[in-house]
């Protein structure tokens, strides 16, 4: 069983793993004939913590043709319907999970491994597909995206000109007019880093069931450090007066340089790494990996 990033990027050494992140360059490793990632996870186990509930209905979601599907399509009175999730999988649909690590033990020790050594947030999403087509349109993540193909086979194409340092909720420009950098068949062991900002698609790439498993690496930056910061600030009087109230203009210039004074000596005293981390934590949640019930995808 893989419990750590070394045995998981195994001839690659960790050195160079990090090299790749901070340089944001593609990985592409073929399998050696074997499926070192089977034993994480399989279709058999993904199905059966659906059906019985074990992950709950709030954490996938079902895509045809890269648009999501009403959840009334597969869920009744809020819990899995049987019969329709298994008449779905029949059809050229697509389940897009969030991470779901915290259901599956071993997939935990290894997010927990992972995020130890890198220092940054790591969930595992998955995706499985059934039919033609992919689950998700051109895209790109936010997160650093390591992509281990655990069933069937699927056709990844990797685009030039990535996003400089993503993040959700950011501007989303328009996709690039280039061809692939990257185009290739993933079989089960297979493994592919996608660094974030990378514009990518993937498509079933035979009969049978196709699922991956990504790792969703996260590191955390200034705009971490300031998100978990901006709550502190409620604690404190002067920060929740209203703007627009002032009859004086020269108590309304008085405040805006008090508050202005403030921040800047909080900025100061902000103990940034410490925070980011902090901030990270509060968004685990990879909302690129399944789009909202209802709500078209990127």
């Amino acid at each position: 069983m893989i419990a750590s990033l070394p045995e998981l990027i195994s001839p690659l050494t960790e050195r160079d793993f990090r090299d790749h992140l901070r340089e944001r360059s593609p990985i592409f490793r073929r399998s050696r004939g074997e499926n070192r990632f089977g034993k994480l996870l399989n279709w058999a186990m993904l199905r059966n913590l659906i059906e019985t509930g074990v992950i709950p209905p709030d954490q996938f979601a079902f895509t045809a043709s890269t648009r999501p599907l009403p959840a009334t399509f597969y869920l009744k009175d809020g819990k899995i319907d049987v019969a329709n999730f298994n008449g779905l999988l029949n059809k050229n649909v697509s389940l897009v999970t969030k991470p779901i690590e915290r259901y599956l033990p071993a997939l935990n020790v290894l997010c927990a491994d992972v995020a130890a050594r890198l220092g940054e947030n790591v969930g595992a999403a998955v995706v499985a597909t059934s039919g033609d087509g992919g689950a998700l349109e051109l895209h790109f993540d936010a997160p650093d995206v390591l992509v281990l193909q655990i069933e069937g086979s699927k056709r990844w194409r990797i685009y030039d000109r990535p996003v400089d340092h993503p993040i959700k909720g950011m501007h989303r420009p328009d996709p690039p007019r280039t061809q692939p950098i990257f185009d290739d068949i993933l079989r089960p062991g297979d493994m592919l880093l996608v660094p974030g900002g990378y514009w990518h698609q993937c498509d079933n790439d035979g009969a049978d069931i196709s699922l991956h498993l990504s790792l969703l690496i996260t590191a955390p930056t200034a705009w971490h450090a300031m998100r978990s910061f901006m709550p502190k600030l409620l604690s404190e009087d002067a920060f929740r007066v209203p703007l627009s109230r002032f009859t004086d203009e020269a108590a309304k210039a008085a405040h805006e340089a008090a508050l202005k004074e403030a921040l800047i000596e909080k900025i100061k005293a902000m103990p940034l790494l410490e925070l980011a981390s902090k901030g990270l934590e509060r968004s685990v949640t990879h909302t690129d990996a399944a789009p909202a019930q209802g709500v078209a995808s990127k």
